[in-house]
């Protein structure tokens, strides 16, 4: 019991140690860590951040290059344990690329997206809070790891929590409690701010640590380029692995065909339209129109693991899917179904075909469908489209 009481007395000690008044307003302790970040009026002359130094992760130091811009964008390269991890945000999606996972670029989601969601702010969230759709609580006096410290709640537009604890005398952070993630899995994230210094008005924090689970990482910052120049394209979610290079095929199209059923036979021109829309986060993309009364889907995707593009063929007249496989080389895509097992078979002959979309510029491409009776010894071109862009 008396033990007990001996410890209670020195948490309230320590809570009488806060040089804050107990009457200090929520308004009134956010304006003094405002001030000592170096004021509103300067951090507005800011509008992006280049940063730079090392990051300490599973016992190893590594460079980093983080960007910081307005409207919550984010840009953090670094590597833990000799893997290189992107993560970005354009205010819109948050997302990660990963070596860890080697996934490519995904778009962040659960304790991922909590966690990174933390780090997305210019100056700290308290800035500016009801602006950014937070709420926040003023807990008043209480402890951060034995030290005296003064708790803000705020509660995130996704309702998430976290907990700053300023230094009663400074008004700095010295510390944050939020949502964390060790790979998906959710996890409390305790991290620690220091070596706070001035820079072109302006106060930050040059070491910030994060500890969650039996993980511990470290930026130790070496340089900031305030109002740095950086492309918005850099905070946008990258294409998935092999798509960048074929989004150029998406929109809506005008499409001049010319046909023929064999080498010596004369060509015959129609028109259709077309359009091709990027699917599943931009991984396929899928092109539907109608062909002499028949409806046509095709797909095109790209396989990281086989390094190969993958088109694929369905119509209403076939009802049996086509699968071409092959890569991208300066510029034309060559796919074939000679090794896929989907040739088409017609009164004891195999058909395979072969499909090249090359010339890709901005407004349109071109596709050659050419046609093998020998197993892909020698080939006639069967097709040719001529895709022309149109607005839509």
């Amino acid at each position: 019991m008396q033990r007990f009481a001996i410890r209670l007395s020195a948490g309230v000690l320590a809570m009488l140690a806060v040089s804050v008044p107990r009457a200090m307003t929520l308004d009134e302790v956010v304006a003094k860590h405002v001030a000592a970040r170096g004021g509103a009026e300067a951090w507005a002359k800011v509008q992006s951040m280049k940063i730079t130094g090392n990051c300490i992760a599973f016992s190893l130091k590594t460079p980093f290059t983080m960007y910081r811009k307005r409207n919550q964008r984010y840009y953090v390269d670094h590597v833990w344990n000799g893997h290189r991890i992107v993560i970005g945000s354009d205010d819109k999606t948050t997302w990660s690329d990963n070596a860890f996972t080697d996934q490519g670029p995904v778009e962040l989601s659960g304790a991922d997206l909590a966690a990174a969601q933390g780090e997305l702010h210019f100056v700290t969230p308290l800035f500016d809070y009801p602006r950014n759709g937070y709420q926040a609580k003023l807990l008043g006096p209480t402890v951060l790891d034995g030290n005296p410290a003064i708790g803000v709640e705020l509660t995130r537009p996704d309702g998430a929590k976290e907990t700053w604890y300023l230094d009663p005398t400074t008004y700095l952070e010295a510390g944050r409690e939020s949502p964390g993630s060790d790979f998906g899995r959710p996890m409390p994230l305790r991290t620690y701010y220091d070596d706070f210094r001035k820079v072109s008005g302006v106060v930050v924090p040059y070491r910030v640590e994060s500890q969650w689970y039996t993980r511990d990482r470290v930026f130790e910052i070496a340089s900031i380029e305030f109002n740095a120049p950086v492309d918005d394209a850099l905070f946008v979610l990258p294409p998935p692995p092999g798509m960048g290079p074929v989004l150029a095929l998406v929109g809506k199209f005008k499409v001049a065909l010319s046909q023929r059923d064999d080498p010596k036979a004369a060509w015959t021109e129609s028109q259709r339209e077309s359009k091709i829309e990027a699917q599943l986060r931009r991984a396929l993309l899928e092109e539907r129109f109608t062909a002499d009364g028949n409806e046509v889907v095709r797909t095109l995707s790209y396989d990281r693991f086989r390094k190969t593009y993958r088109l694929t063929e369905i119509s209403s007249e076939s009802r049996t899917m086509d699968v071409e496989v092959g890569p991208l080389a300066e510029g034309q895509l060559t796919l074939s179904n000679v090794d896929t097992g989907t040739s088409l078979d017609v009164f004891g002959t195999t058909i395979h075909t072969k499909t090249m979309i090359h010339d890709i510029t901005p407004d349109g491409f071109q596709i050659d469908r050419d046609v093998s009776t020998d197993g892909g010894k020698t080939w006639f071109t069967a097709a040719k489209a001529a895709y022309t862009r149109v607005a839509e």
